[in-house]
């Protein structure tokens, strides 16, 4: 069996993911080939296994037209059709869509092509881009204008400002595109957004949830590497990890953590913070580069006590398993599927924008480490595992 995967950018979540991924699909004896639009970001992360289509031009046509009109992912006519004869020549049984809806596609072609070769197609929904107009969350701004019909956008100033207000036909349009899969399996990686997509225009089609799975071993291996900027601290050390830091990662709340929690205790955050943001941190939080290195990461959260994430809208954060995977217990915002991955053993939960009780659940967890250990972390750790991945396998192979 052949698969193809479509992914808009070779960053964030996505390489980790399509390695385990691979994997698992060549483990079985089956081939995959992840399809990417030509892209700095692409271009700098390529690796085996991907096809790299269309032209760099596409995107800043396509992203100053949806600029003009507010409608997306109908104006790369000419770099979708680079795609299918791409396809075309690899011949794909099985279709696997990720995150496309990023100024690289002419979604009306490719469904065109679609259902013209009958492909058997998976979505997995990493995000909540694809049952709204264009925002990615929604959670933060309390919006459910995606259930009925998007009118105006509350999120403007994330998902790009357009000259024209748009979203109710792009939301339409995304109702008649999405009504027309002949052989379409939804997959989430929350239950939280699978209860989304049940209220959405995605409504109807097979779903199914399929968690996030990281390699379990690696987090939990003690390489002996040193962090510099974390030895010799005799306190307590709060760890937040993200790909890119701001307001709605919980900034604000790292901010007021640092000015509640006791004097023994350090808070460490690690990943890309924009100066705009980093201007506003307080010296007390200690910021580490963004870190790609597993072993490397894997040292930097076994250093901590526990580990933070005070997220206000998310889907399923892999940062938690792996926190889990590396022994130390979790402490979240019950935003999205973000507490998905806990249990009473390994971490606290609590109500969004809680600051308050998030403070006093992150010195619960620090003062009763006989509660929340290493091994009942790890071992939780294990239903997140890549085993996981095996289930997109299955997946494929009973599509009917």
């Amino acid at each position: 069996m052949r698969i193809a995967l479509l992914q808009s950018s070779n960053q964030g979540f996505f390489p980790c993911f399509y390695a385990n991924l691979r994997r698992a699909v060549e483990g079985n004896g089956d081939e995959i080939m992840a399809f990417l639009p030509r892209s700095g970001v692409n271009m700098r992360n390529y690796s085996a296994g991907q096809f790299i289509w269309g032209s760099r031009f596409n995107w800043l046509v396509h992203f100053s037209l949806y600029r003009l009109t507010g409608l997306q992912d109908i104006w790369s006519f000419f770099s979708t059709l680079s795609l299918l004869r791409a396809l075309s020549k690899y011949s794909p049984d099985v279709l696997h869509l990720n995150v496309i809806s990023d100024c690289c596609l002419c979604f009306p072609l490719l469904l065109s092509y679609i259902n013209r070769k009958s492909l058997k197609v998976v979505w997995t929904l990493h995000d909540c881009r694809t049952v709204t107009a264009r925002c990615a969350n929604f959670d933060q701004d309390g919006c459910d204008q995606w259930i009925n019909g998007c009118r105006q956008c509350t999120a403007h100033s994330i998902y790009g400002k357009s000259i024209l207000n748009n979203v109710a036909l792009q939301w339409r349009m995304k109702r008649s595109w999405y009504s027309r899969f002949k052989n379409l399996t939804v997959v989430t990686p929350s239950q939280w957004l699978a209860t989304i997509v049940e209220k959405s225009i995605l409504r109807g089609h097979r779903l199914l949830v399929i968690h996030n799975g990281i390699d379990v071993v690696k987090f939990s291996n003690r390489y002996g590497q040193t962090v510099p900027e974390l030895e010799g601290w005799r306190g307590k050390t709060v760890l937040g990890v993200s790909f890119m830091w701001e307001p709605r990662k919980g900034l604000d709340t790292i901010k007021w953590l640092s000015a509640e929690l006791p004097e023994d205790y350090r808070i460490v955050i690690a990943g890309n913070v924009p100066l705009v943001f980093m201007h506003t941190l307080p010296p007390s939080v200690t910021v580490l580069p963004a870190i790609s290195d597993i072993e490397h990461l894997a040292a930097v959260y076994q250093y901590a006590d526990v580990f933070i994430n005070p997220t206000l809208a998310d889907n399923f954060p892999t940062v938690n398993i792996e926190a889990l995977g590396a022994g130390i217990p979790v402490v979240t915002f019950r935003t999205g599927g973000s507490a998905e991955c806990l249990d009473e053993d390994s971490g606290i939960s609590v109500d969004t924008g809680d600051n308050e009780a998030f403070r006093d659940a992150v010195i619960e967890v620090c003062t009763h480490k006989e509660k929340y250990t290493r091994e009942k972390c790890i071992a939780r750790s294990q239903c997140f595992s890549t085993e996981q991945f095996n289930r997109y396998v299955e997946l494929y192979h009973k599509m009917s």
